[in-house]
């Protein structure tokens, strides 16, 4: 990314205009040195990784090459709009338990046949077939606690008050107290976040299935 003293970016392949209203050729960033490029203010910024769009809200990035990002909720979060209704967006866990079910469902769909088959005619269901599909349920209902027993502290009854005051303003036990809460709430989103790692050995080789993605082979 190019930046004009520190205030605007310019597009490779683009045309601008400097302060005198000169307009420069679309081909500047190809066929300009790198000092002609500093003589009218231009400098290369390096942009910095983007965060993990999956658990951030992530705006950027800036003229420095850096990006704005907030934590998704990991719970449910319900808000009372200005008519009196309840709206609650679903947080990641949520989202996430229903996209197991739903992935759950997918992997079995394909023998659901041998079951009505043995509800209905009382047709034996292969053996295999039980046996992963036994191994599916059990990995959803796994999934879904792993995802479940994560959960964010209690909210200290002080805590909002303490927060929104300055830095500087709080006294020691308020510093504490959002410190560790903050810490708290920091180590639930990491530990959310850890769901989606795949384990690896000391070679960097995978080992298994991310616990999130732990699903049996067919």
């Amino acid at each position: 990314m190019y930046v004009l003293n520190g205030t605007k970016e310019l597009k490779p392949g683009k045309t601008w205009t400097d302060d005198n209203g000169v307009q420069h050729p679309s081909n500047w960033a190809s066929v300009w040195s790198d000092d002609v490029k500093a003589s009218y203010g231009i400098k290369k910024v390096t942009i910095q990784a983007k965060p993990d769009s999956m658990f951030y809200q992530v705006n950027g990035p800036a003229l420095d090459g850096s990006w704005t990002s907030t934590a998704k909720n990991i719970d449910d979060v319900t808000v009372t709009n200005f008519d009196g209704e309840k709206i609650t967006t679903l947080g990641l866990k949520s989202q996430w338990i229903a996209r197991t079910k739903e992935t759950a469902n997918n992997l079995l769909a394909p023998t659901d046949w041998q079951v009505i088959a043995k509800a209905e005619r009382d047709r034996a269901i292969d053996s295999d077939v039980a046996t992963y599909r036994a191994a599916v349920i059990t990995a959803c209902a796994a999934i879904e606690k792993a995802i479940t027993d994560i959960t964010y502290p209690e909210t200290p009854s002080n805590y909002e008050a303490a927060k929104a005051k300055g830095e500087d303003d709080r006294t020691d036990a308020e510093k504490k107290i959002v410190s560790d809460y903050d810490a708290e709430i920091a180590a639930a989103f990491t530990s959310f976040k850890d769901l989606f790692n795949t384990p690896v050995d000391s070679d960097g080789k995978p080992t298994g299935n991310a616990p999130i993605h732990d699903w049996p082979e067919e």
